[in-house]
């Protein structure tokens, strides 16, 4: 396996991670500028989308679980790499991945074609609501005030922009659809 250079600006890192999100075909982000070689894949993938200073890059991770929730085991190890509030933030993207999921079940099923469901993780650690109560609608909502509440943003709000880019942006027939380079 390759080596990867560690990156030196936060232009370097946008285009290596969307380039690495666009070769899963996650295609809501686009590299400023082409990334020949290699790119993370699988848990460096996760791990770097955590690390990122780009809020847009760490909501990927919602956005890579809901189309690849094969992705999931990965994305679980990636987090047990990460510590303090990285590790508290991506713990919160993987479960509201699982919410948004079980909420949107019948929809993205119909646009992605059935998946296997996002292995439950990290609600009892949360102390969060099981996403067998209204759907995941309260695992989501409870999640959402936890974050409103140690981050000062309205959580509710940005899942719900979140999943309707998403949902808009399953128009596009090669949504999810892999490259040949990712592993």
């Amino acid at each position: 396996m390759a080596t990867m250079a560690p990156l030196t600006t936060d232009a370097d890192e946008w285009d290596v991670l969307t380039t690495a999100l666009n070769r899963y075909g996650v295609r809501h982000v686009a590299p400023g500028a082409r990334v020949k070689g290699p790119v993370p894949a699988g848990e460096e993938l996760f791990v770097r989308l955590a690390e990122s200073t780009a809020v847009r890059l760490q909501e990927a991770i919602v956005i890579l679980l809901l189309t690849h929730p094969d992705l999931d085991l990965a994305a679980q190890q990636a987090i047990d790499r990460l510590q303090g509030d990285q590790r508290i933030r991506a713990m919160h993207r993987y479960v509201a991945a699982c919410a948004l999921q079980r909420m949107w079940w019948t929809r993205l099923s119909t646009d992605l074609g059935l998946r296997p469901a996002i292995r439950q993780a990290y609600f009892s650690e949360l102390g969060l609501p099981s996403l067998e109560e209204d759907m995941g609608r309260s695992t989501l909502l409870a999640l959402s005030n936890r974050e409103e509440m140690a981050y000062g943003y309205d959580a509710w709000a940005g899942y719900t922009s979140l999943m309707d880019l998403f949902l808009a942006e399953l128009t596009d027939p090669k949504w999810g659809q892999r490259r040949a380079r990712v592993r």
